[in-house]
């Protein structure tokens, strides 16, 4: 068996003040223990920021003495009154935090309001605690497995003498989403799905050979070029569009032929299977020789629908029956699947859409745009909101547009929500990434209609981070608090702080924290645990990364 160990945790210190995490090889099973580090600070202003909270409580101290790193075009900050540009952040007063209905009493009357007190303390706490390790770096990175495991197994058996055709390649992963924790699922380079346990390190179930691939003649290549580049730029590593996973079981994945093709892994004690579904036919084309329609992403609420951004500039929603997505029934009739078409907005031509993100709380979701623009839709089903596409209420529709890249006419490549928690109540906003390699970030108001220009996008409050990525900004996510982690063709992971809700943007520059390097050019999606407590990638030829920021906090207790 070969034993190519896993190198990438070697910390190193590159240009503009990052950690890099080299890549080299990656072992069949993963197994070497992962290794904790903290990641350099960039400024020395750091701990003095005016805008930062309080995190004087902890009485932690680091054990290493921080490398400090001055490498970014510093923006002047003035240093403001803390209570002005950090709502309700003192570390003395940790309850206001909460809702005012959970927040500990002083009555103790029962045993069960001392119990519900302490834990609502405890979890408090942890939150903080969990949070601040994401501010910081404090995090354990490790390989969480190989989809090239049984490739491995033959190596080692010597199987050369098999038929060629039947002869499984060395494959890369191109696109990571995580399900229920730890099962997670990635396409490749070679048009396969994979799921995995992240925890076991190992792969549950393949369905090889599934989409398009350079290797493959079996489909039909549906992406344009013009398209083609602004999903890839100048990196196209080939391979699955993007993947979505709901749950244990649940896999959608979109491929360059078109279409969106399901999966459902099937278990059985120790062994499991990764059964395909069938395909959504709302995509397919009627006309003869048409080509289905392109799905650039894709994603699932908690719900089971599954959210679609459509070459055709499109959002699509696709409502699978209930016992499909919550129980153990394995046949999807596909002609049962429900697709919602959203309006499009204004009397331009629809510009193909490259990226979403579902915000259940707002219940909104967001879409960027090859023309640049970012679109923010409604999917309050119960009640109606203005559509602007069709000029009257209904259910779903757009609200609000914004485009930050209008002087240089770049593309919207990537975008997410965002969150800050105040005393006047959450504050949200929206961030994006361009194929220029800038980000951006604007402040909404989820209750549009009673702002005062009735305007859901708040233009004053537009902030840009610095520096840019070198390269199209491929794909973003946010940790609460306004904690947004970017990446993008640089091979360079990046944590920064946004301000949201501020009433003088100009003071509140976005300010960066740290970045993980190592990666490689064709990095394509980052995402993050429903706990909140881990990040997960591709980006490492065969690998899946885990940086968990919930392990940091286990070994230090440990020592």
């Amino acid at each position: 068996m070969v034993n190519r160990i896993v190198h990438f945790l070697s910390l190193c210190v590159v240009a503009n003040g990052y950690i890099a995490l080299p890549s080299h090889h990656v072992s069949k099973n993963l197994k070497t223990p992962p290794s904790s580090r903290r990641s350099t600070q960039l400024h020395s202003l750091y701990e003095n920021h005016p805008h930062w909270p309080d995190d004087a409580s902890s009485s932690e101290e680091y054990s290493n003495q921080p490398i400090f790193y001055n490498d970014f075009d510093l923006i002047a900050l003035e240093q403001e009154s803390e209570s002005q540009f950090w709502e309700n952040s003192s570390a003395e007063d940790q309850s206001s935090s909460i809702p005012a209905n959970l927040r500990p009493t002083r009555t103790s009357d029962t045993s069960i309001s001392d119990f519900l007190n302490a834990r609502i303390s405890q979890v408090t706490k942890d939150s903080r605690r969990l949070l601040r390790n994401w501010r910081h770096g404090r995090t354990k990175s490790y390989g969480a497995f190989t989809i090239n495991e049984q490739y491995l197994l033959n190596q080692e058996e010597n199987k050369e003498d098999a038929d060629p055709d039947s002869k499984i390649p060395f494959d890369w992963v191109r696109r990571v989403d995580i399900g229920q924790y730890p099962r997670v699922a990635c396409g490749s380079a070679h048009g396969s799905i994979f799921v995995a346990d992240a925890t076991s390190k190992q792969v549950m179930g393949v369905a090889r050979g599934v989409h398009y691939s350079e290797q493959s003649d079996e489909y039909t290549n549906a992406l344009d070029e013009q398209l083609r580049q602004y999903i890839y730029g100048e990196y196209d590593g080939g391979g699955v569009l993007d993947v979505a996973m709901f749950g244990k079981n649940i896999v959608a994945s979109a491929g360059r032929e078109g279409g969106v093709k399901l999966f459902k892994l099937l278990e059985d004690g120790n062994q499991a299977e990764l059964l395909p579904q069938g395909d959504v036919k709302a995509l397919i084309r009627l006309m003869p020789g048409a080509l289905p329609i392109v799905v650039t992403c894709m994603k699932f609420d908690s719900y089971g629908r599954l959210y679609l951004g459509c070459s055709d500039g499109f959002l699509r929603i696709v409502h699978f029956p209930q016992d499909f997505i919550f129980g153990d029934g394995i046949d999807l009739d596909s002609q049962d699947l429900h697709v919602t078409v959203v309006p499009h907005w204004s009397d331009q031509a629809p510009s193909p859409i490259l990226s979403l993100d579902v915000s259940e709380e707002l219940e909104m979701v967001v879409t960027s745009h090859a023309n640049g623009n970012v679109c923010l839709y409604s999917m309050k089903e119960h009640e109606d909101v203005y559509n602007m596409a069709s000029g009257r209420k209904e259910h779903v529709g757009v609200i609000g547009v914004w485009n930050p890249f209008t002087a240089d006419k770049s593309y919207a490549r990537s975008v997410t929500f965002t969150s800050k928690d105040s005393m006047h109540g959450p504050k949200h906003a929206v961030v994006v990434g361009g194929g220029n390699g800038e980000v951006w970030v604007n402040d909404i108001y989820p209750e549009y209609e009673e702002s005062k220009s009735g305007e859901v996008f708040v233009d004053d409050y537009t902030q840009k981070f610095e520096p840019n990525h070198v390269g199209p900004v491929i794909s973003l996510c946010s940790r609460p608090e306004g904690l947004i982690v970017s990446v993008g063709h640089d091979g360079m992971l990046r944590m920064t702080q946004t301000w949201i809700g501020l009433k003088n943007p100009k003071k509140a520059t976005p300010w960066p924290l740290y970045g993980l390097g190592g990666y490689k050019a064709w990095i394509g999606s980052v995402c993050v645990d429903d706990e909140g407590k881990r990040l997960i990638s591709d980006g490492m030829d065969d690998a899946v990364i885990v940086h968990d920021f919930s392990e940091y906090e286990k070994e230090e207790k440990n020592q």
